[in-house]
């Protein structure tokens, strides 16, 4: 015997047809939506003998909806931290072409344009020395500052030796040497000078400001602006 088989009760593909809304069980939204139909139904069919008591159910939901409270502040506060990141970065750029004062101890001098230097003095000093050497490590100038009250202390090297002879461009290196007011001999952090050359973000979308002597320093790391 042949078998017929309807076929009109094969479910046909509608494009136009639409598709119920995909529901998210972790979300604070539907975990609402859940909690307050379980709620409705426990309330329906309780016992009128034995009233379900409803202040543990309810101290819960009072729990999602601060959590959905806390969920929403953070979401307002990364999309206000992002407009401060845009707004940041768009202020460096203004930057580009200024000089930075960075702690570094490295120096990229072109062979014409005197260095910005700065050592941070954590104590009155009676003398700074400030010795520059080449990438092989020979002195090639030395410079005495004198007498300083604690604080940064701005001063230059224009490319010269101890003969006030210019040298080649390239690398080259200071270290400091400072004796305080009571005697003692320390080591002030050095500062180096560099234009900046672009401006760019980090991984965490910071501004990032590239110099010409080849860092990347971060606007915190900047101790001075020189013009």
């Amino acid at each position: 015997m042949a078998t017929v088989s309807n076929l009109s009760l094969i479910k046909q593909y509608d494009p136009t047809a639409k598709t119920a809304a995909a529901t998210d069980p972790t979300s604070t939204k539907d975990m609402t939506q859940n909690f307050l139909k379980m709620l409705t139904a426990q309330l329906q069919n309780q016992d009128p003998m034995n009233p379900t008591d409803t202040a543990s159910m309810t101290t819960q939901l009072a729990q999602l909806n601060m959590v959905d409270g806390i969920n929403q502040m953070k979401s307002t506060m990364t999309s206000l931290l992002s407009q401060i990141q845009s707004s940041d970065f768009m202020n460096y750029s203004s930057s580009v072409g200024k000089y930075a004062m960075v702690a570094g101890k490295s120096m990229s001098f072109d062979g014409q344009t005197p260095i910005n230097l700065g050592a941070q003095l954590a104590n009155d000093v009676s003398s700074v020395l400030a010795t520059i050497t080449d990438a092989n490590g020979n002195v090639v100038a030395q410079e005495t500052l004198g007498a300083h009250s604690a604080g940064m202390v701005d001063f230059s090297w224009d490319g010269t030796d101890s003969n006030g002879q210019p040298v080649a461009a390239g690398k080259y290196n200071i270290a400091l040497s400072a004796l305080s007011t009571e005697g003692n001999t320390f080591t002030p952090d050095s500062y180096v000078a560099s234009m900046v050359a672009a401006i760019g973000k980090d991984s965490n979308k910071n501004a990032l400001l590239t110099l010409a002597d080849g860092r990347a320093v971060a606007p915190t790391d900047i101790a001075q602006w020189i013009a």
